[in-house]
């Protein structure tokens, strides 16, 4: 486990210091809902860190304000908002506990947290944010291959693999050899959309690129 402290620098705030054998080199790291953080490597000194933190307090400043813009823009999970996965309903369960727990049951996913937590907290929203994403990989690994399987079969396809990404920028990918990966972020789409973009990488098992013999070829299906 990482050495931490944490120190409050002038003009930037608060700032936490992890000092590990794995850090190859100093860093200044920010996050949203994280917070700002230096990465220390053994052999450096906390006093040497403030010093590099300083020297780009510009930067961090700078960084700091557009990291506030991205967790203003990011939802907030209260008790009273409804938030529905593809399978699962969403609830939040203050009570008499110590820790954050989450459990699926009967198309409910329960997220129970200490009563004396206030919702707004940020390990408590990143727990729930996390606990989502795990629901969505279970939803995608039961319902994402059954669904390709039908969609190969209706259209006279075949594949060689199908794995289940979480990835920020495509909702999926097909390889030379046919290996297919799925975003599990499509169970966030309906039922149409996320067949069209299945459908889009079978085709790709027949047509590498996207000219107009892929076009012709996804229209027809």
């Amino acid at each position: 486990m990482p050495e931490e402290k944490i120190i409050l620098l002038e003009d930037i705030g608060d700032i936490l210091f992890k000092k590990s054998r794995r850090f190859k080199r100093l860093s200044v790291r920010i996050a949203p809902k994280k917070g700002i953080w230096v990465n220390v490597p053994y052999g450096i000194s906390y006093q040497d860190a403030i010093n590099f933190a300083r020297q780009n307090k510009a930067w961090i400043i700078n960084n700091k304000a557009k990291t506030k813009l991205k967790e203003n823009k990011q939802t907030i999970f209260t008790p009273e908002i409804q938030f529905k996965t593809r399978f699962h309903q969403l609830k939040l369960s203050p009570g008499e506990v110590s820790y954050y727990s989450a459990k699926l049951s009967n198309g409910v996913l329960e997220v129970r947290y200490p009563a004396n937590t206030e919702i707004q907290n940020s390990d408590l929203q990143i727990f729930i944010q996390n606990s989502i994403i795990e629901t969505l990989r279970r939803e995608a690994n039961h319902h994402l291959p059954i669904r390709i399987k039908e969609l190969a079969k209706l259209g006279g396809f075949s594949y060689k693999s199908l794995k289940i990404k979480n990835t920020k920028s495509r909702w999926g990918s097909c390889s030379h050899d046919n290996n297919i990966n799925l975003n599990l972020h499509l169970m966030r789409l309906p039922n149409e959309l996320c067949d069209m973009v299945i459908l889009h990488e079978l085709c790709h098992t027949k047509v590498k690129n996207h000219s107009k013999e892929f076009y012709q070829l996804l229209k027809i299906h």
